[in-house]
């Protein structure tokens, strides 16, 4: 398959590829650890045998990355440049009348911010020369992310090419204020990733052991205080619809205190914000577990 300009390949995070096109989704997750995840990106919610196996050093890139970038951002605070804005400016803006042109898409801040950016994150750019290119590539596209949302946020889509100079000027400024800094970042990040690295994986299994399981989303494990929570903004900003499995402890041969065995019963509840016909599923799979567990009880 060949992309044009507007749909490159501009940055690899863990093993899986990113692709960017002007329209393309992207949000910012607090309920998720504080990654930012692609509109594309496949997310799901693994039970704690295949949990504990993801857990490696290449599965937290991407949280360590938003875990580290907070507290090196009070030391990368360089503007944009000029000549960067002006040579971005003419590739955006032919980008954003072809997506309007040709496509018949309207495109946004956002995705011009970030097709634009993450091709310093890619080969030839910033990592290039990386010892490690994982975590290298976190750091940036979410140094990319970052910038970008700041400068887009709440900007309304290009609907017409005229509207599409005054939205690549936004959409520029945020690119090259990111480009300006990914030096700092990686310079940073670098000096403590492996201590990140290391209590992320250690985070990683044990909430894969203590809660039943993690959500991963292209391979990557969110660093989310609670996967149901994680689950609900997945799928309000991306419609994503993740499974998240919550274990219960039942009593299967007599009352509780009675010094009888207890076993444990798996309840598997789709998270909240699904559509209906998934949030009546949802209910009725909660009342059947909650009714075979009362017939346990008794």
């Amino acid at each position: 398959m060949i992309f044009n300009r507007t749909q490159m390949a501009v940055a690899v995070i863990g093993a899986g590829a990113w692709l960017w096109s002007p329209t393309a989704a992207h949000a910012s997750l607090s309920d998720c650890g504080g990654v930012f995840i692609s509109g594309d990106a496949k997310c799901e919610f693994r039970k704690t045998e295949e949990c504990m196996t993801t857990c490696t050093t290449e599965s937290v890139e991407t949280s360590c990355s938003a875990k580290i970038y907070t507290t090196c951002e009070s030391d990368c605070t360089a503007s944009a440049n000029v000549l960067c804005e002006s040579s971005c400016g003419e590739v955006c803006t032919t980008d954003c009348e072809e997506a309007i042109v040709t496509e018949k898409q309207p495109p946004n801040c956002m995705g011009l911010c970030m097709s634009d950016c993450q091709q310093s994150c890619s080969d030839g750019g910033a990592c290039d020369d990386a010892d490690k290119k994982g975590p290298c590539r976190a750091c940036c596209a979410h140094n990319c992310s970052d910038k970008c949302e700041a400068k887009c946020k709440g900007k309304p889509v290009t609907k017409v090419v005229e509207e599409c100079m005054p939205t690549c000027t936004t959409a520029c400024s945020g690119s090259c204020t990111a480009k300006a800094n990914v030096e700092c970042q990686l310079d940073c990040q670098t000096d403590v990733y492996e201590e990140c690295e290391t209590e992320l994986v250690k985070t990683c299994k044990t909430t894969c052991e203590d809660k039943g399981g993690a959500i991963f989303c292209d391979g990557q494990f969110l660093n989310a205080k609670s996967a149901q929570s994680c689950a609900d903004q997945l799928d309000a900003e991306f419609n994503f619809k993740i499974d998240v499995d919550i274990e219960v402890d039942a009593d299967v041969s007599g009352s509780i205190g009675d010094g009888k065995k207890k076993s444990k019963v798996s309840c598997s509840v789709a998270n909240i914000g699904a559509n209906a016909g998934s949030g009546a599923f949802a209910l009725f799979g909660f009342g059947a577990c909650a009714v075979f567990l009362a017939r346990k009880r008794r």
